[in-house]
């Protein structure tokens, strides 16, 4: 009775394994990656070439990692000189890894600086299509630090507030995921991601991630970056500008030595018309050591090399 009570549920516990497998492979895949295969499809069809120059470029990365100097090879060069054509090909093998490892790169160290190469790559093009890959990336927990930083600052390119909040959302997060979050939040220039970063600057972290956010901040208030045409929110430049020399003069004051200096090199950036006004109402609530620690601010403001 019990050899048989026993057998039996042996089966059952074969036949339920068996049932998840099915269940998991016949799992229909998000409606994203449909529409990314269509239009990879359409791409082998019209553009056969872009797949074969792309593979080229990918078949040399070995080559570029066993002559790098730094700790991953610089593919997204290469690849963005491809042009944008490469797209396609470089998402199918983001999106859809290939199961035959013969068509990638031999060493590991090679085949995590082709994906990261890739994400910068595509990312700079700026596809709203390719926003649900860079979220499966962010979210994904075996994501390796350099393709988290790659996969945010593609999010964060596309301006929007999807993009904006989804950053915001994973930046609260600890680890590698939530610190490529809040670095590419500046990457983002919307209102809504430079406050979060004003916000984080408030709270004081350690000294690192102080250095981060001021430079995000500089990236995010950027007069230079604003003049560009890929920006999108144009109508949030003064703000987002505004914003951002708000956060840095406010804690300008309680930093020294090299967070300093980024905060002073991301005012620099920023730029923005009301910074003269907000360090002379700094200035005045200061004292007098204070004062002219700020009256260099303003010298240096006032001999801006960027401008």
């Amino acid at each position: 009775m019990t050899r048989g009570w026993s057998r039996g549920l042996g089966l059952a516990v074969l036949l339920a394994a068996l049932g998840a497998q099915a269940t998991e492979a016949t799992s229909p895949q998000p409606a994203w990656k449909g529409l990314l295969q269509e239009q990879i499809a359409r791409a082998r069809r019209t553009q056969p070439q872009a797949f074969l120059r792309f593979t080229i470029a990918a078949s040399r990365v070995d080559a570029l990692d066993a002559k790098k100097q730094a700790t991953l090879a610089a593919t997204a060069p290469g690849l963005r000189a491809l042009g944008p054509e490469a797209l396609w090909p470089m998402v199918e093998r983001l999106a859809f890894p290939a199961q035959d490892k013969a068509s990638l790169p031999m060493r590991e160290s090679a085949r995590l600086a082709l994906t990261v190469g890739m994400v910068e790559a595509a990312g700079a093009l700026r596809d709203v299509r390719l926003a649900p890959l860079w979220q499966e990336m962010l979210e994904a927990q075996d994501t390796p630090p350099p393709v988290l930083h790659a996969a945010a600052g593609a999010l964060a390119r596309l301006e929007t507030l999807s993009a904006a909040n989804t950053l915001i959302a994973l930046s609260r997060q600890e680890g590698p995921r939530g610190e490529a979050a809040l670095d590419a939040l500046g990457l983002c220039r919307r209102l809504v991601a430079t406050r979060a970063l004003a916000d984080a600057l408030e709270a004081r972290p350690d000294r690192e991630r102080m250095r981060h956010i001021a430079r995000a901040l500089g990236d995010a208030g950027s007069v230079w970056a604003w003049k560009t045409s890929g920006v999108k929110a144009r109508a949030e430049e003064g703000a987002v500008r505004r914003v951002a020399a708000e956060a840095l003069v406010r804690v300008y004051l309680k930093t020294d030595g090299d967070v300093r200096r980024a905060v002073s090199n991301a005012l620099l950036r920023v730029d923005a018309p009301e910074t003269p006004a907000l360090i002379d109402a700094a200035r005045a609530r200061a004292e007098p050591p204070q004062q002219a620690e700020l009256d260099a601010l303003s010298e240096r403001l006032r001999r801006n090399p960027l401008r």
